[in-house]
Formats: structure tokens, sequence, C-alpha cells
């Protein structure tokens, strides 16, 4: 019994070890931070392509659904920081970010907008063309 005993407690003791070794961040050599997604790392290049300043104007939107927009004011390896027009500072973890876009339409809205317009104009264009022809 007592050899079952111990046999219980050493199994139990090397599965207890083995979840935590799994628990514990994945360090990349530069101390003690967890593997960064694809995403992240693409949100990551995305705001340091940006930078900081009155030209950074973005919109965040975060993985909760709500939606921030200002100014980049800071730039660090985990996280940066977004000021509001108001001047509140919102910090943003790589990681909890969807989207950073800038202020505007994106360029496929613009390009939708503008062949909505030719079409229109060439459609009145047609229209006019066979009225004063007499169809």
């Amino acid at each position: 019994m007592k050899c079952l005993s111990l046999t219980l407690v050493f199994v139990l003791t090397l599965e207890g070890a083995a979840a935590a070794r799994d628990m514990t961040p994945v360090s990349d050599g530069e101390g003690n931070r967890t593997r960064e997604t694809p995403q992240a790392t693409r949100l990551k290049a995305e705001v340091q392509k940006r930078g900081t300043g009155e030209k950074s104007r973005v919109r965040v939107t975060l993985r909760n659904g709500t939606e921030l927009k200002g100014l980049i004011s800071k730039i660090d390896d985990t996280f940066f920081e977004v000021t509001d027009q108001s001047g509140k500072v919102t910090p943003v973890l790589y990681a909890d970010a969807q989207k950073v876009r800038g202020p505007g339409l994106s360029k496929g809205a613009k390009i939708g907008i503008v062949v909505g317009v030719a079409v229109a104009v060439t459609a009145i264009v047609i229209a006019a063309g066979l009225k004063s022809a007499g169809y």
C-alpha cells in the first residue's frame, strides 16, 4: 500500500511539473516575454510604420469591439498609446488590438465610390443620347 501511495504521489508531482512548464511564458531570449501572434506582429509593424506625432492619426478597433480614435503618442515593444482629442491617453496592447487604420476611408472604399460615380455618369450620358436620338 505504501508503494502504491508513493507511486501515486510521484506521478502527480510529475504531472504538476509538466503542467507548470506548459503554463510558463515562452522566452525569446530577451527576458520574460510571451511569444507574439502573427496578427500582433503585423499590427506592431503597422504602428511602427505610422510613427508618432500629429501625422499618425488612427482608428483602432479592439477585440472587444470598441474603437479608439486619436493619434499615436508612444510606441513600445508590447503596447502603444493612443491620445484622443480631449488629451486622454489610452494604452493598447498589440494582442488586444484587432485593426489599426488611418482616419479616412480605405483605398477600396474610395475606388468603389469613383467606380459608382463613373457608372452613374455613363448611364446618364447614354440615357440623354438615346432620348435626343428619339428612342
